[in-house]
């Protein structure tokens, strides 16, 4: 099989064009196609294991064993990786979620009975995936098509995002009892599948090194990558609690998945517009007033929620995060890609790179989503407590804007 071209140095390389290449096509192909796997899935698992469980610290625990797994797992890939070919991520972490997805149509009903072993299952998988999808952004990209890449990327999981989850939802409540939802984890498990097939298509990378622990150990001694991975930290423990609790409230605000599959064609019809705009409009001197309008943004439609979870408030954080969490997510990936690539030892220590973002995502996301499950298991006014948690959840989130601010004096210093 085809190899990727490389360096003198033995890392890959990154034809300086904003023309993607055809590898980075195929390699868009088979993000794009995880996305659509997702959309019909991703969220409806959640809503799956609620409805068996009636338990909302259930469906937290399902994330909180997803994530507390993610991290050592992605470490792992990381360091298996520099052993072995780059697409083994994609590969081990494709097969583990159809192991997911097979073990989730077997179990049927008692899936909520193995809440623990669903998760640990879904974090492992999702650990190798992502470690090979992080690492092949940054090795088959460069500065003059980054924003590009993550702008058509965005639109297409928008636009995913937007057919998928209203199309299960209908498929949901077409079906007597939970049989939509064995439709729908059968067709998520169809897409990963051709997924994991086109995956081989992939050029070979072997590039047999040791994992250098140092370098990763290092990095974070260097201030400019010390803020950034403050901000990452901060916008995981916001974004951690939002990936999946919102649906559960909207399905529990509305008692129907056909119409919280319409919210999530709502609320991404808008994400679609707001990524054509950026991908159209971004430039690296508005990067971070993007950043900042769109963080603010996300935090204002939170606070709505604060004052109370119902359809209204609801709706409103879904027309604020469609417009707002496109205006940081594409310019701040592109800024956290462009500083991987900054420090990367011009490649030899990518990875570690990639793994060490990733850990600060996870002190992030791990103490956020194990703060509302605990929440859920306090008796009393828990409509009060779960407010209050969200104004912690604002509060952090905001903390990023400030370490924002010192990462850009100190790469302007």
């Amino acid at each position: 099989m085809k190899q990727l071209p490389l360096t003198k140095k033995g890392i890959i390389q990154s034809d300086e064009t904003n023309v993607l290449s055809r590898t980075t096509k195929i390699f868009l192909a088979i993000i794009c196609l995880n996305g659509v796997a997702n959309s019909l899935s991703s969220i409806f698992i959640n809503v799956y294991l609620y409805k068996l469980s009636q338990d909302f610290f259930e469906v937290a625990l399902f994330n909180f064993i997803s994530y507390l797994i993610w991290a050592p797992t992605f470490v792992f890939a990381g360091w298996l990786s520099k052993k072995t070919d780059r697409r083994n991520g994609l590969i081990v972490g494709g097969a583990l979620q159809l192991l997911f997805y097979i073990v989730l149509l077997m179990l049927g009903s008692s899936a909520s009975n193995n809440i623990v072993f669903l998760g640990l299952i879904f974090g492992t998988g999702s650990g190798f995936y992502w470690l090979s999808v992080n690492t092949l952004s940054v090795d088959l990209t460069n500065h003059t098509n980054r924003d590009w890449f993550n702008g058509v990327n965005g639109i297409f999981s928008a636009f995913s995002q937007m057919i998928g989850p209203v199309t299960a939802g209908w498929i949901i409540i077409a079906q007597p009892g939970f049989s939509g939802y064995q439709i729908i984890f059968t067709l998520t498990f169809i897409l990963f599948l051709l997924s994991l097939g086109i995956t081989f298509f992939l050029p070979k990378y072997v590039d047999k090194s040791t994992f250098n622990w140092k370098a990763l150990w290092n990095i974070n001694k260097n201030v400019e990558w010390r803020h950034l991975s403050r901000v990452f930290s901060s916008l995981a423990f916001r974004d951690g609690v939002l990936s999946f609790a919102i649906w559960i409230w909207v399905y529990m605000v509305t008692g129907s998945e056909g119409s919280l599959g319409n919210y999530v064609f709502y609320t991404t019809t808008i994400s679609i517009i707001t990524y054509y705009l950026i991908g159209k409009f971004l430039s690296p001197k508005n990067r971070g007033f993007y950043i900042i309008i769109g963080t603010i943004g996300v935090s204002v439609a939170v606070f709505g929620l604060v004052l109370d979870v119902n359809f209204v408030t609801l709706l409103f954080y879904g027309f604020a995060a469609g417009i707002c969490i496109p205006l940081f997510e594409v310019p701040f990936n592109t800024l956290s890609l462009n500083t991987i690539a900054k420090f990367d030892n011009r490649g030899k220590d990518r990875i570690e790179m990639v793994v060490s973002r990733e850990l600060a995502l996870s002190t992030g996301r791990i103490p956020s989503v194990g703060g509302l499950m605990l929440i859920y298991t306090i008796e009393g006014n828990q409509n009060l407590w779960v407010a209050s948690y969200l104004l912690i959840v604002i509060f952090i989130g905001l903390l990023s804007l400030h370490f924002l601010r010192n990462y850009r004096r100190n790469t302007i210093g």
